[in-house]
């Protein structure tokens, strides 16, 4: 096989394979070995080089020195003449996470806390003014989650972390309160600025706005503690009890002037954050008031088609709140306990002190130090140990849905065999599902209402007793949940690390609006230009000069994105491809079912560029039954795609499939129509000649 310019035998066709993964089998050279290897061994007339070459490529503009990529090349033939030259554009190393469980769940934790570039993508802001101010709402309230509210619970969760476990004497004998929370957040402060740097540096921006509000919280608690007017500001914050009786009024503390005692500082920060956590919570009852006349107006109209995108935007903000609250609360759990436990010692303190005060104790006995502790009140304790039950309960509902819904597509895929593509148009949705949807917005209402309510059900005992079994379990649950994380949920979160990255803009971080460096190019699409720039990279070094009679894109999951957006774009010259006309086939493309319906970017409705329209000679969809992620493609207007069902095998192993080998037989020898011409009535005739039908596929 001739690497460069033309090949020498008479009558010889040249042919480009561009090969573009997905989710999973991204191993560097797997797919392109896969899918030669398959459609040598079940297509007659084909044979493979027997060795592939691999490449190593700088990535331009990405670091000093800038990263490498692999690129493998593979060469086959068939015996009427054609040529193929195979390359492989690898994308993984930017957005594959770690193996294992842990690292699974850790995944999934960054995927919820950037779901707000979604939320972005969904919602047209030109379409009406019930989008433009969701919009605006959900932008607010994810910014209260991953800024100010994150940040805020993490600088007062180390003050109490120390109070409550630091030795009984430092306060006394060596330090008061006030010196050490100025300590602790001047760490913190001096800690998130290095941290941001390194931000920075690696341009690795998942916890960015964190970090910059941490460090904001933080230098604000310090500043304030430092004047001594952090404790007068925290006095006025009101009281979260709410109901029709009050407790008995908590010991009166003096928490102004500087006061020493450490549960002014813990008490009145976190009802600060239970107070924010209650703001957000009215932010999201609006937004679902305004999903509510939406659904009012879709009966009205009979139109639909925005209801999808308004309740799966709502359902990412409050999956990311219960996520949040779930991994942040499981962290502080045993301080909770602690604070739970030492609270319950107020009791002894009196009893214990006049003790001491008659002389029938050791002031340095350990049960005289036992009860030097905050006076923390229990109120806040259980409204955060409650709101961690629910948001753990609620993650865990909805992963036992999944799984059913899981087998019902199962089942269903298994009976509906005979008929393939109705089975395919009645599978449940596994992703963004609206039946999941809906029952993740109730059941957050349902916790929110009863945050409220709590004190009106706390007079009946069953509640209590129930609440009291609750607490346990849901601890258990949040611990043992990324056992229960596989292969599988590993899978779904790297697609939806794909769908955030390839929708991720600087401008949705508040953080960028400080900084001038990323405020300048807070309107790309950083890491979606990246991958593009790969590809780019790969054409132009191993396509754009061969002078290929025809250049076919195979595409995989997330990577029929990335082509169809090189695609979109680049036309109608495509000068990189050496100005031939592609072909295109994808494979549990996200497309269709994701894309077109949810993003508003890729509406099926929209018209394609003319680029494309005019040059691209075919579009095969392939997808199996039960693939959650891939699915029918829409054809835009002035396109074709011809859509053809597979059998059972989910979203990964594709590249090894007969089926991919024979659509992709088909496009190399002529047997499939031209995308850009509406379909004839009677099936097209086999092309007697095959090498002619491929040098067709470049336009002269």
């Amino acid at each position: 096989m001739a690497a460069d310019g033309h090949s020498g035998g008479r009558g010889r066709v040249r042919v480009g394979l561009v090969v573009v993964h997905g989710v999973g089998e991204t191993e560097p050279g797997y797919c392109v070995n896969a899918v030669l290897d398959t459609l040598a061994a079940t297509r007659p007339g084909y044979s493979v080089s027997p060795a592939n070459e691999y490449n190593r490529m700088p990535e331009p503009e990405a670091g000093n020195p800038p990263p490498v990529f692999p690129v493998i090349r593979r060469g086959a033939a068939h015996n009427s003449g054609i040529e193929i030259e195979a390359v492989e554009l690898h994308w993984a190393d930017l957005t594959e996470g770690q193996p294992g469980r842990v690292n699974t769940l850790l995944q999934l934790f960054r995927v919820i806390f950037e779901s707000h570039h979604l939320v972005d993508a969904m919602l047209d802001r030109s379409r009406d003014a019930t989008s433009w101010i969701l919009r605006k709402l959900l932008w607010v309230a994810g910014w209260l989650i991953r800024g100010p509210s994150a940040a805020l619970t993490i600088v007062t969760s180390a003050i109490c972390t120390l109070f409550l476990f630091e030795p009984a004497a430092l306060t006394a004998d060596a330090m008061d309160v006030r010196s050490q929370v100025l300590i602790v957040t001047g760490a913190i402060f001096i800690g998130s600025l290095y941290v941001f740097y390194r931000i920075s540096r690696t341009q690795e921006y998942s916890w960015y706005d964190t970090v910059f509000w941490l460090g904001i919280s933080a230098l604000a608690v310090f500043a304030l503690t430092y004047n001594n007017s952090l404790l007068g500001l925290l006095k006025h914050v009101p009281e979260l009890e709410i109901g029709p009786q009050r407790l008995a009024a908590p010991q009166a503390l003096n928490c102004v002037d500087g006061a020493s005692n450490a549960a002014c500082y813990i008490n009145g920060l976190y009802k600060v954050i239970i107070w924010g956590w209650r703001f957000w919570g009215g932010l999201m009852v609006f937004a679902t008031f305004l999903l509510g006349i939406a659904w009012v107006r879709s009966r009205i109209t009979r139109d639909r088609s925005r209801l999808g995108t308004l309740s799966t935007s709502i359902a990412i903000l409050i999956m990311q709140f219960m996520l949040w609250t779930t991994v942040v609360v499981s962290v502080i759990y045993p301080m909770l306990n602690r604070a739970e436990t030492i609270t319950t010692f107020k009791e002894a303190r009196p009893v214990i002190q006049r003790a001491v005060e008659a002389h029938q104790l050791d002031p340095d006995s350990a049960i005289v130090k036992l009860v030097q502790v905050p006076n923390i009140e229990l109120d806040w304790i259980g409204r955060f140990k409650f709101i961690y039950a629910s948001a753990a309960f609620t993650v865990l509902m909805m992963i036992l849905a999944a799984i059913l819904l899981i087998e019902i597509r199962q089942f269903k895929a298994r009976r509906g065999l005979s008929d393939l593509e109705q089975t395919a148009r009645n599978m449940p949705r596994l992703l963004f599902n609206p039946v999941l949807v809906g029952l993740l917005i109730f059941a957050f209402l349902v916790v929110f209402a009863l945050v409220f309510i709590q004190p009106y059900l706390d007079r009946n005992q069953m509640f209590v007793t129930l609440r009291g079994y609750i607490l346990p379990v849901a601890a258990v649950v949040a611990l043992t949940l990324p056992f229960f994380f596989g292969r599988r949920v590993a899978n779904v979160a790297n697609f939806a690390r794909d769908l955030i990255d390839h929708h991720y803009q600087p401008r949705q971080e508040t953080a960028a609006y400080f900084i001038p460096s990323v405020f300048r190019m807070r309107h790309r699409r950083l890491r979606r230009e990246r991958i593009q720039s790969r590809l780019n990279l790969v054409l132009e070094h191993f396509v754009q000069n061969q002078s290929y009679d025809g250049v076919i894109f195979l595409a995989h999951s997330q990577g029929s994105v990335v082509v169809y957006d090189f695609l979109r774009d680049n036309g109608p010259n495509y000068t990189r491809l050496g100005d031939a006309a592609p072909a295109l086939l994808t494979f549990g493309s996200p497309l269709g079912s994701i894309y077109q319906k949810y993003f508003h970017e890729y509406a099926a409705s929209k018209s394609v560029p003319l680029g494309i329209a005019s040059k691209l000679k075919c579009w095969i969809n392939l997808y199996r039954v039960d693939d959650y992620i891939g699915g029918r493609i829409s054809p835009p207007p002035g396109l074709r795609v011809d859509n053809h069902v597979m059998a059972t095998g989910g979203h990964t192993g594709y590249w090894s499939e007969p089926d991919v080998a024979e659509a992709l037989d088909a496009i190399l020898t002529g047997k499939v129509a031209d995308a850009t011409k509406p379909p004839p009535l009677p099936p097209p005739p086999m092309t007697p000649s095959a090498p002619y039908a491929v040098r067709d596929m470049r336009k002269v």
